[in-house]
């Protein structure tokens, strides 16, 4: 089978081309001039979510453990961490929702989203570059951050970055319901259990 332009479409594109034309369910009517949402289109994004999430944990365990600090060498790698995610955060190379979903004044829905995923991203940089300042051992300030207060920090921060990946994949499976194919959206599942599982 062919799509509009002539091009050949798999069995997958198939059933969920003819979902979008009917309009399946889907709180945001499906853009047809989009193309279908397939496993890889998520990967990046994806793993950008495990790696954040592991440094989350990463980072409770660091509040669990207070008053007694993270080594210089393990604040030396966090701090690494934290940079860089602040650093592609700010250069535009995290995954976004922009190169999947159309902003259109006939779906608000869609621009709301992608304002709220967007304040959360700024929200977990700002949060990032206090931390970097409150654990790098190297940090004239670094001492004046109690054991309560840099608790409140890293608190502050995990908490506030698991939310908003859970926010940006439910996002995309309300928003790319009728285009997203059976691979990809068991993949965002996956991640969603993996993200609330001990």
């Amino acid at each position: 089978m062919t799509d509009g332009h002539g091009t050949k479409q798999d069995g997958e594109a198939q059933r969920v081309d003819r979902a979008s034309r009917d309009g399946e369910s889907s709180p945001v009517p499906a853009c047809r001039h989009w193309h279908v949402i397939r496993d890889d289109d998520l990967v990046d994004l994806l793993s950008a979510h495990a790696d954040l999430r592991s440094l989350c944990s990463i980072l409770e365990h660091c509040a669990d453990c207070l008053p007694v600090r993270p080594s210089a060498r393990d604040a030396d790698w966090i701090c690494a961490r934290l940079a860089l995610m602040t650093e592609r955060c700010d250069d535009g190379l995290e995954p976004t929702l922009d190169t999947l979903f159309r902003r259109t004044p006939s779906q608000p829905l869609i621009g709301v989203l992608l304002d709220h995923v967007a304040a959360h991203r700024v929200t977990d940089a700002v949060y990032a570059q206090d931390l970097i300042v409150a654990l790098d051992p190297r940090s004239i300030e670094a001492d004046r951050f109690a054991p309560d207060m840099l608790g409140y920090m890293l608190r502050c921060f995990f908490d506030g970055c698991r939310r908003a990946t859970d926010f940006t994949e439910l996002a995309i499976l309300t928003l790319g319901h009728a285009r997203l194919t059976r691979a990809a959206r068991m993949r965002l599942t996956d991640s969603l259990a993996r993200s609330v599982s001990p």
